[in-house]
């Protein structure tokens, strides 16, 4: 089992790299693009990509990760709803940070669930008035876990990367705390 890490064109990457740092040894990271090119950064940063999204079968992944930034270019992907949808029926672990959640949402696999998320004020009511986060509880929370769903605000990417963790068996329980400390540097922590 591995772990897909979703990067399109106005993603910000750096929202999942630290759940990819604490994951990839027991599940090996992909990086997955729509067309199998190589991710290009808003800084320019390039990313190797493993393969496009059509090479990809939903079995092979434990956790897939969606960043935040501007999901525009994949609104509307039909291929992508139906992959989410089998990891979502797989029972994967669908992890979205910042604007990540509005590719769950159209994938159909948020209804009748809390989530965090980076939207606020007319982005949000943009959103909404577009059909999006129907049937959704949106919070103010930094992360929110819900069954096989974990999301969270953009400022907590440390919160977030441990609870996804956690729930892959990445991270013991009992240590929860220590990682969030030391990836905030907390005084004192040492790994």
């Amino acid at each position: 089992m591995k772990t897909l890490v979703l990067l399109y064109p106005g993603c910000i990457a750096f929202e999942v790299l630290l759940a990819c740092e604490l994951l990839n040894s027991k599940f090996p990271v992909e990086i997955v693009t729509l067309d199998g090119n190589d991710h290009v950064a808003s800084n320019g940063m390039i990313i190797k990509s493993s393969k496009a999204l059509s090479g990809a079968s939903p079995a092979d992944y434990k956790v897939a990760l969606f960043p935040g930034g501007d999901p525009e270019a994949v609104i509307g992907n039909t291929q992508l709803n139906q992959f989410i949808q089998s990891l979502n029926s797989n029972q994967s672990i669908l992890a979205a940070i910042c604007a990540g959640p509005v590719i769950l949402d159209q994938a159909g696999v948020l209804a009748h669930k809390k989530i965090a998320h980076g939207y606020k004020g007319t982005q949000l009511e943009w959103l909404i008035e577009k059909g999006f986060f129907k049937n959704v509880s949106m919070t103010d929370h930094l992360t929110v876990t819900e069954g096989n769903i974990v999301t969270a605000r953009p400022e907590a990417f440390i919160d977030f990367a441990v609870q996804v963790a956690v729930l892959c068996g990445s991270i013991e329980n009992a240590k929860v705390q220590f990682w969030k400390d030391y990836y905030k540097g907390s005084a004192g922590v040492k790994a």
